[in-house]
């Protein structure tokens, strides 16, 4: 006759298995706290956290910062076909590299690609990167495809902005080169000496260099035509309120009108200096300086007064050149330089377009 387990093998027994339903209960529960905890970050990341299907590429599982991103209901994503949905957002000429990039995953890389979208709310052109990275089984095949979306179109845009400025940075200083070049030498091919090449060669560079360092200062690059003038006067020794005056409406001129005008300025102001208005045998002399606005014009009209029996210049050298020759050329400017016994009068009517940045 056959005897019944005794009942202290059964406690026995059941003593070791407590603690472990026990256990599993208590993973279970943390394994629960973790997922929920996992669906939580991504229920708040402003960036978006996706799981797919590694076969079908299939959304599993997509956070609602999908919306703000990409313009367009999450759960709209989600419904249908939604990777055929989702790669249609893709701009064409970026699909095949984004497709590829999947191919990669499928294999078991990880990989970091960027790619514009069209954002079907707005039409708008978003730059996104994704850092995608193969989900594997217990048998280590890629069953999930997990990824980070991120929103990078500021930084895009940033970029854009920086090239463009560093583009325009080196047009500027190619330009600025070749400023200087012409200036030296046309003044070595006008000058006598070397010591006059000198002389004309430091002023012209400096009042160049006046313009330029205005325009670096402005964040606007664009310079009042009042401070070009000004600025020219009193490097030569003018005085407004004494043997100047300076009157005309505020005028900004665009970076290539204001190097212009700041070198026919200097060369009025240093003739005006060695022999008419300003020179030393002038005392009566004075230099009136006026411009105005004449609908797509801007008359420009420079005239000294009180100089004793000016002589007409026999020898035109660069400082003519530039008011006879290069307004004309830079500004398409029309010119009437006339030196009369009572000192220099010179107008310049220059398109409006020419010297402003419209």
């Amino acid at each position: 006759m056959s005897k019944a387990p005794s009942n202290k093998h059964l406690e026995g027994g059941l003593t070791g298995v407590k603690p472990a339903l026990r256990e599993h209960a208590s993973a279970e529960a943390r394994l629960r706290e973790s997922e929920k905890s996992v669906r939580d970050f991504g229920e708040a990341a402003s960036d978006v956290l996706w799981i797919r299907n590694a076969e079908t590429l299939q959304w599993e599982y997509l956070t609602p910062a999908f919306d703000a991103i990409y313009g367009m209901n999450r759960e709209k994503a989600l419904a249908g076909d939604n990777f055929a949905t989702w790669i249609d957002l893709v701009l064409p000429e970026d699909r095949e590299y984004v497709l590829a990039q999947f191919e990669r995953i499928r294999n078991g890389e990880r990989v970091t690609f960027e790619y514009r979208i069209c954002r079907p709310a707005d039409g708008e052109i978003r730059w996104l990167r994704d850092a995608d990275f193969p989900m594997r089984d217990d048998a280590g095949k890629v069953a999930h495809i997990g990824g980070v979306g991120q929103d990078i179109t500021p930084q895009k845009e940033a970029e854009e902005q920086q090239q463009s400025r560093f583009a325009e940075l080196q047009h500027h200083v190619r330009n600025t080169l070749a400023v200087i070049r012409s200036i030296v030498r046309r003044t070595m091919e006008k000058s006598e000496s070397l010591d006059e090449a000198a002389a004309h060669l430091e002023g012209r560079i400096n009042a160049f260099a006046r313009v330029q360092a205005a325009i670096t200062r402005r964040h606007s690059i664009s310079i009042d035509l009042t401070s070009i003038v000004a600025e020219g006067l009193r490097a030569a020794g003018g005085r407004e309120g004494e043997n100047l005056t300076i009157e005309g409406p505020p005028l900004a001129l665009a970076p290539k009108a204001a190097e212009a005008m700041g070198l026919a300025v200097h060369e009025l102001a240093t003739n005006a200096l060695k022999y008419g208005a300003l020179s030393s045998s002038s005392r009566a002399g004075r230099i009136d300086i006026e411009w105005r606005l004449e609908e797509d014009l801007l008359r420009f009209v420079w005239t000294e007064s009180g100089v004793h029996d000016l002589k007409p210049v026999e020898r035109r050298g660069f400082g003519f050149e530039v008011l006879e020759r290069t307004l004309p050329y830079e500004l398409g400017a029309a010119v009437d330089l006339r030196i009369a016994p009572s000192g220099l009068n010179f107008t310049a009517a220059i398109p409006l377009p020419a010297v402003t940045n419209q």
